[in-house]
């Protein structure tokens, strides 16, 4: 389980306690985190992936069988977590970016535009 927050007040969760099953010892203190932590366990596979094909997106999108902009709101997603700020409704430079760039045709930035503002 991967408890970032408190289920009850949403604020970030302390490490107070590390234990060792094996020989049943504890440690409590103050633990900091590490930064993976906030990441989900297919965040961190997507990000294992993408170190693997060395950042190569066409390899990638081959091979998960997912289309570019889902990869890019992957990434998008993953930097939120690394940055801890939300990417605002409003921010869309990104998806005009690859529009411009033509990665993306119309319909699917319209459609990533959508979808952004819904979260």
């Amino acid at each position: 389980m991967n408890l970032i927050n408190c289920p009850m007040c949403h604020h970030e969760l302390e490490i107070r306690e590390y234990h060792c099953p094996k020989c049943d010892v504890s440690f409590q203190g103050r633990f900091q985190k590490n930064w993976l932590a906030g990441f989900s366990a297919s965040q961190l596979e997507f990000i294992k992936l993408f170190l693997l094909v060395q950042g190569n997106l066409k390899e990638l999108e081959k091979r998960l069988g997912i289309s570019y902009p889902t990869i890019k709101n992957r990434l998008s997603e993953i930097n939120q977590v690394i940055t801890r700020h939300p990417i605002a409704d409003s921010d869309f430079t990104d998806i005009l970016a690859d529009l411009d760039e033509g990665f993306i045709d119309v319909d699917e930035a319209l459609s990533m535009i959508s979808k952004r503002r819904e979260q």
